[in-house]
């Protein structure tokens, strides 16, 4: 064990493991994830993964590496939770990795460490690779093209450039030029800051430019069959509509703007700031202090270099907040490509100081603050059912008394005491609390019952387009047609959808078996949901029938 370790290290390691493979196994959401995973589970039953369908239509917003991946778990695995989930979590890897060594790079071995720590700790993060969307594999190509390309400013080896365009490749492929534009932005306020007028006015970066479209070349040529050879296709109410364009230059900027995706979000310039809130649990308190901190030094300094300084964090941060907030469209998860940025300005910014009792009785605050709620949680709201997300709890519990008790350095104490409560708070939330909830999303449960009762996808049908669920679809591994698309010569046959208009179809028709599921969108929880009194009233009744023609 070394001295940068910790003696519970492999505890902790062990117990993080169990949190994440619970999170890889719960449900997918009948949202985003489920919506994601059609499309890639469609590639893999058609063969066709050049074009983006959604329900049968042309599919124009996100590129494709996610659903590649999605098909690529369906063919090595089924389809699945783990098929879907599993390729974001390996792929997540390289970015933990980028982020330790730009926390080593600028601040030491310790602090590489702590970055890490800090990263996976992080509840938005955390909840990224159990509700599987871009963000966990944006995050990682972003930090991973930051490390490569400032790393070729370091040494000009030509390596370093190509890992570094691959890696923007990458970020491209999954979610457009924002991806680009991130690593582009530090690396360059690095340089600024650092005066490196050689490299900044050297051609040798300019290598990055075709390596990099030769890399994205699949993407775009996928999109030039689907859209640009087909200007007759409407797409949002548009004909003639340029694919490659698109995902070059309109699809970011269509999401700032708001247009065509609404307004979430747009009237509160403080979104981003309360949304942190949560998010970056049980650090947020430090990142606003580690922020303003830095600001300080630097506004002090008047911006100037400092031997071995790192502007990365901060200026990435700043940047990026700032236009994230005049965006006519936010989302929380939005904010996930920064978190390996504000792991290293928490990590770094505790190593510089040497004093920090007062951040240790900030984070004690915080601890004593969510061990409360995920009690109340799991001892109320949705209490525990199993001992197998207890066990680990308890050993996490048993990690937090240790760390409140037990004579150790301030910033050790700060560090494990915060990493224990998330462990803790997590292994409840994916243990037991979202198992439980995603018992009322209908759409899983209803493919579960289809298969248990050997039901054929072919002989089962949506009442209508109401209700439909793309989590269904998906564990059933079909694509169910509507009532209106039954065939004359069925006798018998099963219907899914809102209970009341299903069992209404028994006027002209025999019902042979009922099963009802309660039916509510999981992944936007309210009170009336939360509390156990009235959660039967929050959902709504969904139900499978088997019919037969009198």
């Amino acid at each position: 064990m070394t001295k940068n370790l910790h003696p519970a290290a492999l505890l902790y390691t062990l117990l993080l493991i169990i949190v994440y493979a619970m999170g890889c196994s719960i449900p997918l959401f009948d949202h985003d994830s489920s919506h994601h995973a059609l499309i890639g589970m469609r590639m893999y039953l058609t063969g066709n993964y050049v074009e983006l369908m959604d329900r049968g239509k042309d599919y124009l917003d996100k590129p494709h590496l996610l659903f590649w991946l999605s098909a690529l778990g369906n063919q090595l695995w089924g389809t699945g939770t783990v098929a879907y989930k599993l390729p974001s979590m390996i792929l997540s890897l390289p970015g933990i990795y980028a982020t330790y060594r730009l926390g080593k790079h600028f601040y030491g071995k310790q602090a590489g460490i702590y970055a890490v720590v800090i990263l996976l700790s992080t509840q938005a993060f955390i909840l990224s690779l159990n509700d599987v969307r871009m963000d966990a594999l944006l995050m990682s190509f972003i930090v991973s093209a930051t490390w490569f390309l400032y790393y070729y400013t370091i040494t000009g080896r030509f390596s370093q450039l190509l890992s570094g365009s691959v890696f923007l490749a990458l970020a491209f492929a999954t979610k457009g030029m924002s991806g680009v534009a991130v690593p582009v932005i530090a690396v360059g306020l690095q340089l600024l800051y650092s005066r490196n007028w050689k490299f900044l006015l050297s051609f040798k970066w300019l290598w990055a430019v075709p390596l990099f479209f030769m890399f994205i070349s699949p993407v775009l040529y996928c999109y030039y069959l689907q859209f640009d050879l087909h200007p007759e296709k409407v797409i949002r109410g548009s004909s003639s509509i340029s694919g490659v364009a698109f995902i070059l230059f309109f699809q970011n900027t269509e999401r700032f703007t708001g247009v065509n995706w609404g307004g979430s979000g747009a009237n509160d310039p403080f979104f981003f700031f309360h949304t942190l809130l949560w998010a970056l649990l049980p650090w947020c308190l430090l990142a606003y202090w580690a922020y303003f901190k830095k600001s300080k030094t630097l506004f002090t300094q008047k911006f100037r270099e400092q031997p071995g300084g790192e502007i990365i964090s901060w200026g990435t941060i700043t940047v990026m907040f700032t236009i994230l907030s005049m965006s006519g469209f936010k989302l929380p998860h939005y904010l996930n490509i920064l978190f390996p940025f504000f792991a290293l300005l928490i990590a770094g910014t505790l190593q510089e100081i040497t004093e920090g009792r007062q951040l240790l009785n900030i984070q004690k605050f915080v601890a004593v603050v969510m061990v409360p709620m995920i009690l109340i949680i799991s001892g109320y709201l949705f209490p525990i059912q199993s001992w197998l997300p207890a066990v680990p709890a308890l050993l996490a519990a048993g990690l937090i008394v240790y760390e409140w008790i037990t004579p150790a350095h301030w910033r050790r104490k700060l560090v494990y005491l915060s990493l224990g409560v998330s462990i803790f708070a997590n292994l409840l939330m994916n243990g037991s609390f979202y198992p439980q909830v995603q018992q009322y999303q209908a759409g899983h449960r209803i493919a579960a019952k289809a298969k248990e009762l050997g039901i054929a996808p072919e002989t089962l049908f949506y009442y209508d387009s109401s209700w439909e669920s793309p989590s269904l679809n998906y564990y059933l591994g079909a694509f169910p047609e509507t009532l209106e698309s039954l065939p004359e010569s069925a006798h018998q046959f099963w219907v899914v959808g809102p209970s009341e208009k299903v069992l209404s179809a028994a006027d002209s028709l025999e019902i042979v078996a009922s099963y009802p599921f309660p039916d509510y969108h999981t992944s936007k929880l309210k009170r009336l949901f939360l509390d156990p009194a009235t959660r039967e009233d929050a959902c709504t009744k969904v139900s499978l029938v088997q019919f037969r023609k009198r």
